[in-house]
């Protein structure tokens, strides 16, 4: 799963410079975190272009998927970003760290759909959640800002537990190359939640 570098960069620089990305003070971690009273990273898989993590809260000695996030990566890595994107690749969670980096994190919602809990999704949450209860699930595309300086990182969907509330984003797009990132991200969600799609609006 590749972005088509050169012409996604483009389109989220274009996007971002016309002020369309919503900046987010308040990130998917710290709602996590004020929310379940801690927060942290389990890296399922990934690749050069792609990661696969669970976000999680701890409740005794189990790790509570609270966001369930697949990662496109805009490649190649521009430079100003490369040491945090090191880091997140060692692990780190994506927001957390390049906030740590001095960047501030600009979303731009993609869709907004639902998809049913699947077995690896009911395991993750260590039965906290049934299988086929519809989860919210999102996509975004990610911007790291500093300064006036404004860096396109990610195309990023998330699968939320139905406990938890993430950070709204108002912003929207139907950009059709955004769009095409959007729609393989989701697939690729959709395959480890291994579920099928509830309902789907593009955006709104």
């Amino acid at each position: 799963m590749h972005l088509h570098i050169k012409l996604l960069s483009f389109i989220l620089a274009v996007l971002v410079n016309l002020s369309w990305a919503e900046v987010t003070p308040t990130l998917n971690s710290d709602a996590i975190k004020a929310t379940f009273g801690s927060y942290g990273v389990e890296v399922i898989s990934q690749s050069e272009s792609t990661r696969v993590a669970n976000l999680y809260s701890v409740s005794g000695d189990a790790k509570i998927c609270r966001t369930l996030a697949v990662t496109e990566f805009v490649l190649p890595m521009d430079p100003a970003l490369a040491e945090a994107h090191r880091l997140i690749r060692a692990g780190g969670s994506i927001g957390a760290t390049l906030r740590s980096a001095g960047f501030s994190i600009n979303k731009k919602r993609l869709i907004k759909t639902e998809t049913a809990a699947g077995d690896e999704f009911v395991s993750l949450t260590h039965g906290s959640v049934l299988k086929g209860a519809p989860l919210y699930t999102k996509v975004y595309a990610l911007f790291a800002q500093q300064g006036s300086r404004q860096i396109p990182y990610a195309v990023i969907a998330e699968a939320y537990h139905p406990e938890h509330f993430p950070p709204a984003h108002e912003e929207v797009s139907e950009e059709p190359s955004l769009q095409q990132a959007a729609d393989r991200a989701l697939m690729a969600l959709r395959a480890t939640i291994g579920q099928r799609e509830i309902k789907s609006s593009p955006a709104a």
